[in-house]
């Protein structure tokens, strides 16, 4: 438990043991990216999701971004649907998930990878990487 995290013990009614309970974690946004959305802001992923679904079910509000927007979600095995009631926005944003991969869809850049652990390693390179690759044209 990190300092400061309010928890609270309870005992198993089963067992006996003493269990340390905190509560759920609500973010104020979740941004997830997806294969597909459909024309109604409804949300089809599949592959490896990870708890994208969680976050955006336990999130206020909620940012996806797309590799495509189709007219009708095609059923695929395995596939996880995020209904549009739970959905605040879509944003159709092809290669959103690069360096990543979008299951199907786009390839991982392992070279990027390969490349990132000594970019993060060192700040003045961590910073020229993000001035080049993130920052260029914002404003200070």
């Amino acid at each position: 438990m990190s300092p400061g995290h309010p928890t609270s013990r309870a005992t198993c009614p089963f067992t006996g043991e003493q269990l340390a309970a905190v509560p759920a974690l609500r973010p104020d946004v979740a941004i997830i990216h997806a294969q597909e959305a459909d024309r109604d802001g409804n949300v089809q992923l599949w592959g490896i999701p990870g708890v994208q679904r969680e976050a955006v079910l336990a999130a206020r509000r909620s940012l996806v971004t797309v590799e495509r927007i189709v007219e009708r979600l095609e059923p695929k095995p395995g596939s996880v649907v995020i209904p549009a009631w739970v959905i605040d926005a879509v944003a159709e944003a092809p290669g959103g998930s690069q360096p990543s991969y979008a299951h199907g869809i786009t390839e991982r850049d392992n070279g990027f990878y390969r490349d990132w652990d000594a970019i993060s390693r060192d700040r003045e390179g961590f910073r020229a990487w993000m001035d080049e690759h993130v920052l260029r044209g914002v404003a200070a």
